[in-house]
């Protein structure tokens, strides 16, 4: 199943000011999780399989898991570069 994904406003002005590379990183955690995000991911904090972590190079994604809608948020984007 394809989960859709929303990035809140806050958020995608995070990721429009990054790198290109940067960019490309959460690029591809995203399309990774919307396809299984459950299997894309890892826990943040403690494992509910609600709010989860994704991430690639430098770039690590915090993301909210809806099931019942079918919709991955992203709550924030963090990038060491």
């Amino acid at each position: 199943m394809t989960f859709r994904l929303h990035i809140p406003a806050d958020q995608y002005d995070i990721y429009k000011a990054l790198s290109d590379e940067a960019r490309r990183d959460i690029a591809v955690c995203l399309v990774d999780a919307v396809q299984d995000p459950l299997a894309a991911s890892e826990p943040y904090g403690e494992d509910d399989g609600i709010v989860r972590t994704v991430a690639r190079g430098r770039a690590a994604i915090v993301i909210l898991i809806n099931e019942q809608t079918n919709t991955i948020t992203v709550l924030a984007i963090a990038y060491a570069g």
